[in-house]
């Protein structure tokens, strides 16, 4: 074993380390992670393949499915897992290609906040990050062949990750002899297409042509939010202060840095261009559908290379601090004792577009993510105890609590009780008219209304008390 692999096996024991505190509360913060679950259960009881969410994720839902009666610690570990390679291939790509402070810009990526969070759920934005990163370390190995395999498996996960075929082809033509250039790009892009039709045939010959699909059934929030999402809440405050102050510090000494920092000015430059390309693909793709935080995850390595480019090992560990602590302190977060996080004593609340907000000097952004598993999943309990009781037919319209309930009723079943996302109009008519109770859980009767944009929940059901 050369030093250089044992390094990199310490290296990430300890990423994977700092990840076990975080497997245990359920499958994760979103709905999504839960519906997961459901999905690759009935994958693996009938063989036939269905997606958790168009347009598809097939190679996680497909491995998930094999093991679907593991629980949730074995699906958040294999998230673990994954991440944590494509964290060590990240750092192994910038070693190869004459990066300094790899290991640095390794840490500054395992303690942005949105990739701690999601490398401990059972979501597929750091699968389709890890395979990505893989795709590049081999690039910078110049095994064509598997780059290409491992950004298909990535498209498998999250299409949007064949976004990175146009850099990835940037560094593989900077990276071969003049006489090859042609034939290897050809070879990577005819490969990566290749093989992003094969992940992906499950959804194809399921759904057909028209998979690449995503439902938006409600409006973009407002800028603020969009805001908060595509900055702090990736970055947490003191990382996006501390990624600001180096941008205008760059900008300001940029031929000072230039000279000082770019060794290999030819790569370099090369490298800039792909970090450029990269961040604007998923800046554009996120102000396009600004829903998640974590629709930002692919450009975090790229705009930490870009940095690292610019910036000195003491700058690059300062960046480093910075985001450990936006993981565990200062942070701004949905004060909601049932779908938000728990507040300590010293935390500010104030009213934000009609929601309670928090900033809280003794919550981070991953422990306040913790917490909110914590809470979600004590008001599904709630849930499933008030309806335990109920022996009349029932509908209940969960909303966003749809897939959380559904999985805890698999524990605690009631027969008289049909849980339901949403409900349009005519089917509400149907089931008044058939004797059914028909309740919603809090909230959801105003997201039924703008889900089917009419205002009719409340002449069929009432809310769920307790």
């Amino acid at each position: 074993m050369t030093r250089s692999f044992r390094n990199i096996l310490i290296f990430g024991l300890f990423i994977f380390i700092t990840r076990i505190p975080f497997l245990f509360d359920g499958f994760g913060s979103e709905e999504d992670a839960w519906a997961m679950l459901l999905v690759a259960e009935r994958i693996g009881n009938t063989g036939i393949y269905e997606v958790s969410r168009l347009p598809g994720h097939p190679v996680q839902e497909l491995i998930y499915s094999s093991f679907w009666s593991m629980g949730p610690i074995f699906f958040n570990l294999l998230t673990t897992i994954i991440s944590t390679i494509g964290i060590l291939a990240f750092v192994a790509m910038l070693i190869q290609l004459g990066v300094k402070n790899a290991y640095w810009c390794g840490a500054a990526l395992a303690f942005t906040p949105v990739i701690y969070i999601n490398s401990s759920n059972a979501m597929d934005y750091t699968w389709a990050l890890g395979f990505i990163l893989l795709s590049g370390y081999f690039i910078s190995k110049k095994n064509i062949i598997l780059a290409a395999g491992m950004l298909a498996l990535a498209v498998g996960c999250r299409i949007t990750s064949g976004a990175m075929l146009l850099p990835y082809l940037l560094l593989i033509w900077k990276f071969s002899d003049e006489n090859h250039r042609i034939k290897k790009s050809f070879l990577f892009i005819a490969t990566t297409l290749l093989g992003s039709v094969i992940v992906m045939s499950p959804v194809i010959y399921q759904y057909g042509l028209e998979f690449f699909t995503y439902y938006q059934h409600f409006a973009i929030p407002g800028f603020l939010k969009n805001a908060y999402k595509g900055s702090i809440a990736v970055w947490g405050i003191t990382g996006c202060l501390t990624i600001a102050f180096y941008f205008i510090t760059i900008i300001l000494k940029k031929r000072i840095l230039k000279e000082i920092y770019f060794e290999n000015k030819n790569i370099s430059k090369t490298l800039l261009v792909v970090c450029a390309i990269s961040i604007t693909l998923y800046l554009i793709a996120f102000i396009k559908i600004p829903l998640k935080a974590a629709f930002m995850i692919p450009m975090c390595p790229f705009l930490i290379l870009g940095l690292a480019l610019f910036l000195d090992e003491k700058s690059i560990r300062n960046l480093v601090i910075s985001l450990l602590f936006s993981c565990f302190f200062l942070g701004i977060n949905l004060a909601d004792e049932n779908r938000g996080s728990a507040t300590s004593a010293l935390a500010v609340r104030v009213m934000v577009g009609g929601n309670s907000i928090a900033i809280d000097p003794t919550q981070g952004l991953v422990l306040a993510d913790q917490s909110k598993r914590k809470q979600q999943i004590k008001f599904a309990e709630k849930i499933i105890n008030r309806t335990s009781v109920i022996r009349s037919k029932t509908i209940l319209i969960a909303g966003w609590w749809n897939a959380i309930v559904q999985v805890f009723y698999k524990k605690n079943p009631n027969d008289s009780v049909i849980v339901r996302h949403y409900i349009d109009e005519p089917e509400l008519k149907w089931l008044k008219r058939n004797g059914y109770e028909i309740y919603y859980v809090e909230d959801q009767g105003a997201y039924n209304d703008l889900r089917f944009k009419k205002n009719m929940t409340d002449q069929y059901a009432k809310q769920l008390d307790f």
